[in-house]
Order: structure tokens, then sequence, then C-alpha cells
């Protein structure tokens, strides 16, 4: 089955671009463009798509505000979030209002292909100079007003539970690093994190700890 895509961004020329490329895969197409956050709203509405690639920085309504439109009204469909920025407010915006991704425009074209695979198959995708961006916040996220129900005791984030079951599985920082379209740094700082909260002195006291609280099975 294709992934369906709606191209949202302010710029044409940048839309024409994307939809060049992704017109060029077998197993994705292109089913609409917005040029706003309005639009967007409207088109994801009509259209249906499995994919919004939806930039953050456009006139009427902000990519953020629209995601979370979309997001709330239409649980099928998923959000790859666009920006020339890695600015941390935005990837925390994003983060919390639930997109499933946060990719730089400047990214090489295969990046943004990779990245809507792994959306489509409910990964999770950053780039990855966005990673640092949020292994800093994680203890912050995990300990807010707005907790999240998927947060678990010892205030263990969904993603730090999903790589502490790969490493309680026998899976390597490479391949989990592959799985979750992020670089190994990435994964041996979760792993890091998840030792400190679980209080841990090493991975394999962390398994322990997680499965006597029922935190993985």
């Amino acid at each position: 089955m294709k992934n369906n895509i709606l191209i949202v961004d302010d710029h044409e020329i940048f839309r024409n671009g994307v939809r060049q490329l992704l017109e060029k895969e077998t197993d994705i197409e292109v089913i609409g463009e917005a040029e706003d956050g309005v639009e967007a709203i409207e088109k994801a509405n009509l259209l249906k798509p499995n994919i919004v690639l939806m930039d953050i920085s456009m006139p009427n309504l902000s990519g953020i505000e629209a995601a979370k439109n979309i997001l709330a009204a239409h649980q099928d469909i998923k959000v790859l979030l666009l920006s020339l920025y890695d600015k941390k407010e935005y990837v925390l915006k994003a983060i919390k209002m639930g997109a499933h991704g946060y990719i730089l425009k400047d990214e090489p074209n295969k990046v943004f292909l990779k990245a809507i695979r792994k959306v489509s198959s409910g990964d999770f995708y950053y780039s990855g100079d966005i990673s640092h961006v949020i292994i800093q916040n994680l203890t912050s996220l995990s300990s807010s007003s707005n907790v999240k129900e998927e947060e678990v005791k010892y205030h263990l984030s969904k993603r730090e539970v999903q790589i502490l079951t790969e490493i309680a599985s026998g899976n390597s920082n490479k391949v989990i690093s592959e799985n979750f379209g992020v670089s190994i740094r990435t994964i041996e700082s979760h792993r890091q994190n998840i030792m400190r909260k679980l209080r841990a002195s090493n991975i394999e006291d962390a398994i322990s700890r997680a499965k006597l609280e029922d935190i993985i099975s």
C-alpha cells in the first residue's frame, strides 16, 4: 500500500522540490498540497493522507498548531514536521503535541525518504542534529505538570521503555539505533538516562529493576 502524502509549506518552490523527489518513489504518492496551516487542516480533513509533511513556520496558522488540530481529529494521520531550525522550543513543542518526527529542511533527500518510511511503519524520526535537544530535556519533560499517560514509574518516557525493552531482548546499540533511526550516541545517552532514573549501577540492574516494577515484561 502506498504512503499518501500531504505537503504543507508556504514556499511553492520547496513544495515542488519535495513533490518531484517523492513522485520518483513507487511506494509514495503525493495526494495534495497546502500553503498554510488553515489550508492544511482543510486538506487533511478532505484527503485523509497517511502522512502530513508540515512546515513549522507559516502564515495564518503555524505548523505546530495545525498539526495539533489534525492529530486530535485523525488518529490514523501521522505528522512529520519540517524546519530550517533545530530550536529547542520548536523541538519540545513537536514532542509534546505528538508529532511523529522532526527533520531539518537541509537534510539530504535520502533522509526525507527514510523519515517518511520510518514514520509510516509506526516509528518516530528526528534529524541527528536534533537528538541532543531531546536527550537534554527528557528529565524535564517527564517531570512536567503535563505528564502524559504513557509515562511510567520512575518517569521513564515511552521511548526509554521501548529502548530498555530492546536492550533486554539482547539487541546491540547499533541495531537499536537503526530501529529507531537515531545515532548510536543517542542510544548510549538513553541508556545512561535509564540507569540514572532506575537508580541502577549498570544496565543489567536496570533491566532487573524494570522487570520487578512491571515497567517491561
